[in-house]
């Protein structure tokens, strides 16, 4: 096949399942909520989805809440009602006869801030960065979030509702036109004349495109470039509209329900309404919301409507208990005990004139449609019917190939006739009661009688020679596919080749085997097959790999639902067709389609029942802490709440660790539990969830009660480590205190040993001084003598002075008290001399230059230049002090 024919198959194919899927207009399950229900008022003006999927209504009596399944209601201080609400900021800002936000404390509980009064009503309200825009009748005020101001706007005619696109606030103004709003006003963008003369009722996004609804229900859109105007075949008064996805919108109109719009090329094509005959409580929709599951909430003047499209089971037809199914071209035939419907003129199904009462079975021969009635045999042309055989209670009929012969199963038994012109004559009565089913088997030419007899015997019929011949067979069933006739002997499948029934070698029919099948239907490719079996509706499905699963409760929903010894399935263009005691159910076969996302289970409400009756609480979802922390005497019971909600397809189970290991068995009825008496001790509350038995998901609650039994040893064991710490800090602390005071003791020794020593000194100089002055006077007096034993005298003189001042003051004033020191400093460093060493411990005694110089008997300058090399030799940085250095070392 060339590239062309293969892109044109594949059009050919997806216009098809285009046209094919757009064919049917569900009817969805609808749940309604008067006042009685949720304890408030009737009339519901706003509705906003938080991401925590907790639905929030603008109501008649203040804010209403749905929590998975449980309402509550805070009302404002003033008690007056709520027109409008928005949801920004981690606050539900609420708009009335006043406008304010609720916002919630570190419990999850509500409370309400009042900003301002308003004239009239709040009817929309939009967020954009730190500014909240309240929209009244011809006011608009906006409040600043981080200056908390408020500013109005006022315009002489009035503007409508606000929504928020590209980035900015929209609204029409009456005398001007379309135009986005800021902190600085009103700006136009284009005259919108219209709305001079219609109420615009709403604005929304749709397809990147601004759609503008007039309560007379013209949808006009805006592209930043130009109005168009898109044409609804008919005018539906409109109050409110919301974009469900890229094709579909809703109107709630004013007197006829929910109104689903599907746009195609420019123009507008209604679906099937929803009304109070599907189960809302009146036809006036106020307002309008799309869940996180993709639910449709209507906010209703007489109540609240849940609308679910989130189940992959869709209804298309509850107009009666279901026989049979019948596909054929562009339409579907119903066979119902209250008539035959067709949608073959319209989307809606509709029934076909006098075919009301039990229509058993649906038969497409090369002759024609048949309707098995319990008039008769009944031809049918499109959307007419027409009786042509008026024996009572036909059940069944099958056309032998191309033949004049037809095998009829009525209430007067298995009966022969042969079709002669436009008329049916009656041959013989083969003899087989109970009302069995006919198939025609075009590969072996004969047809088989089943499911009749009350021992389930299948017979083959053969005609030829204008004899009528009737063969008992050892099968037990007969089940048509789209891929050949199946045989069924209570336990295995088989198929009729050459006169001998063989077990199938169809790879996925095969993986289907045991007792009490009722009924199979495989897919075309045979890649998956659906059939009942003990009851129960279940699907086996070959993966890629080339492995089989078999789906036992994939589609458990509707087991309760199939009909008895009428079990009907039908497969077709990817879809499953279920025949049911209400209508018809179809389920999509594509994996893609197929996939349901199922988060995680919710404990919508945790419910304590204090032994204090006046303390008794109610936590709802979603809860500030993640820990639920109790003191076990204070409570009595704890009661989780799983959600209120009749979804039957979902199951919960659970278990309290370690109260105990054992999960509980799954259920769809059970929703909630509740323990008593718990030990202190740290549990985990696991739940579980499933979808129809295939997805399992988990949520986990940690609850810790409180208890002195429980603390006692933990207290204990804080109260020892408390004392062990309290010991070891005020060992530490008189330590320290021991420290410092020896330290204080040893620096008031050290400076007590250093004024000591320095008046030593100064003693010593001072006799030393004295000594030496005479005898220096004594020297001079020799030297005067000018004799050689003189001056031999004079110059041992001079050699006592100097030996005395260097020898007698460093040992007996300095060695004794400063050997460690003078031990460390040398091994440190090691170039110092004697010289520096006398002068390191002249400094370490806080002597000044003079009294250095003058026990040294040197000059100043002479001590400084000492000083100067002893900086060298201790690798003194410039700034570092010389005295402090050899002070602190």
């Amino acid at each position: 096949m060339n590239l062309r024919k293969y892109v044109s198959l594949v059009l050919l194919l997806f216009v098809v399942h285009t046209v094919y899927s757009n064919s049917y207009n569900y009817i969805p399950k609808v749940t309604s909520y008067d006042k009685n229900d949720y304890q408030a008022g009737r009339q519901n003006w706003d509705i906003k989805v938080d991401k925590n999927n907790v639905i929030y209504f603008a109501n008649n009596s203040g804010l209403l809440r749905n929590i998975y399944g449980h309402w509550i209601l805070n009302q404002l201080p003033s008690q007056k009602p709520l027109k409008a609400i928005c949801l920004y900021q981690d606050k539900i800002w609420c708009g009335g006869n006043e406008i304010g936000y609720f916002e919630s404390d570190k419990d999850g509980e509500l409370h309400y801030h009042h900003l301002a009064d308003v004239n009239g009503n709040v009817w929309s309200i939009e967020a954009l960065d730190d500014h909240i825009y309240f929209q009244s009748n011809n006011t608009i005020t906006i409040y600043n979030t981080q200056t908390k101001s408020i500013l109005n706007y006022t315009f002489n005619r009035s503007v409508s509702v606000l929504t928020k696109w590209r980035g900015k606030i929209w609204t029409i103004n009456t005398e001007k036109g379309l135009g986005s709003v800021n902190s600085d006003g009103f700006s136009l963008v284009a005259p919108f004349p219209l709305a001079k003369d219609k109420e615009v009722r709403v604005i929304f996004e749709h397809q990147q495109k601004l759609y503008i609804v007039t309560l007379e229900g013209e949808i006009f859109t805006y592209d930043q470039k130009e109005f168009q105007k898109l044409a609804l075949p008919q005018m539906i008064d409109c109050f409110s509209a919301i974009s469900l996805d890229n094709k579909h919108i809703y109107l709630g109109s004013i007197l006829e329900g929910v109104v689903p719009v599907i746009e195609q090329n420019n123009h507008l094509k209604i679906q099937r309404k929803i009304q109070q005959q599907d189960g809302l409580l009146d036809n006036t929709v106020l307002a309008m919301a799309i869940d996180q599951n993709g639910n449709l909430w209507a906010g209703l003047d007489y109540g609240i409507a849940k609308i679910d499209h989130g189940s992959l089971l869709k209804t298309i037809i509850n107009k009666g208990a279901t026989y049979d199914i019948l596909i054929h071209k562009d339409a579907t035939y119903i066979a119902t005990n209250k008539g035959l419907f067709t949608n073959t003129q319209s989307n809606n199904f509709k029934p076909i004139n006098n075919t009301e009462g039990q229509v058993w079975a649906l038969k497409n021969t090369s002759s024609g449609i048949y309707a098995c009635h319990n008039k008769g045999l009944m031809k049918i042309h499109g959307n007419k019917s027409e009786l042509i055989y008026d024996e009572a209670g036909i059940m069944d009929v099958e056309q032998l190939g191309n033949t004049p012969h037809y095998i009829l199963s009525a209430y007067t038994g298995t009966l022969w006739v042969e079709k002669r012109g436009d008329k049916f004559h009656f041959r013989q009565n083969l003899g087989l009661w109970g009302n069995p089913k006919l198939d025609y088997d075009s590969i072996n030419h004969c047809i088989w009688i089943h499911d009749g007899s009350s021992d389930k015997q299948v017979y083959r019929v053969e005609i030829n020679n204008n004899e009528c011949k009737v063969i008992k067979t050892p099968m037990r069933s007969v089940f048509p596919t789209q891929r050949g006739i199946l045989f069924y002997d209570g336990k295995s499948l088989f198929e009729y080749h050459q006169s001998s029934f063989i077990p199938t070698d169809k790879r996925i029919i095969k993986n289907i085997t045991g007792s009490n099948i009722t009924t199979i239907a495989s897919s075309p490719n045979n890649d998956i097959a659906v059939y009942v079996q003990n009851r129960e509706l279940k699907m086996v499905e070959e993966l890629a790999d080339g492995s089989t699963v078999v789906h036992d409760k994939l589609l458990s929903e509707v087991n309760n639902d199939i009909l008895t010894q009428f079990e009907c399935l039908k497969i077709d263009h990817n879809k499953l067709f279920i025949a049911t005691q209400r209508g018809v159910k179809i389920f999509p076969l594509d994996k893609k389609n197929r996939h349901q996302l199922i988060k995680n289970p919710v404990i919508a409400k945790i419910e304590i029942d204090h032994t204090d009756s006046k303390k008794n609480r109610a936590y709802y979802y979603p809860y500030t802490n993640k820990t639920l922390q109790l003191n076990s005497g204070s409570f009595r019971n704890i009661t989780l709440t799983f959600s209120s909600s009749k979804d039957h397809h979902v199951e919960y189970r659970f278990r309290l660790l370690p109260y105990t290991e054992k999960w509980s068995e799954w259920s769809t009825t059970q929703k909630h539990v509740a323990y008593g008496n718990l030990k202190p001790n740290n549990y985990n509350f696991e739940l579980q969830c499933r979808y129809n038995g295939t997805i399992e998901k988990e949520t986990t609650l940690p609850i810790v009660i409180d208890g002195f039994d429980f603390y006692y040893v933990r207290i204990v064991m804080i109260l020892v480590l408390l004392i062990f710490i309290t010991l070891i800090s005020l060992q530490y602390i008189k330590h320290k205190r021991l420290t410092r005071q020896h330290q204080e003791y040893k620096k008031r020794t050290t400076e007590a040993q250093v004024v000591t020593q320095k008046e030593q000194l100064l003693e010593f100089t001072e006799v030393i001084k004295n000594k030496n002055t005479f005898m220096v006077d004594l020297r001079n007096a020799l030297i005067k003598m000018k004799s050689s034993s003189a001056t031999q005298w004079a110059n041992k003189i001079d050699t006592e002075i100097n030996r005395e001042k260097k020898e007698f003051a460093f040992h007996k004033i300095f060695a004794d008290g400063h050997h460690d020191f003078i031990q460390r400093i040398s091994s440190e460093f090691t170039n110092l001399t004697p010289y520096d060493i006398r002068l390191i411990l002249f400094i370490r005694i806080n002597a000044n230059t003079n009294e250095i110089a003058q026990f040294l008997n040197i000059s100043p300058n002479s001590v400084d230049t000492a000083r100067y090399r002893l900086r060298k030799k201790l690798n003194l940085e410039h700034a570092q002090n010389l005295y402090k250095f050899i002070r602190e070392y």
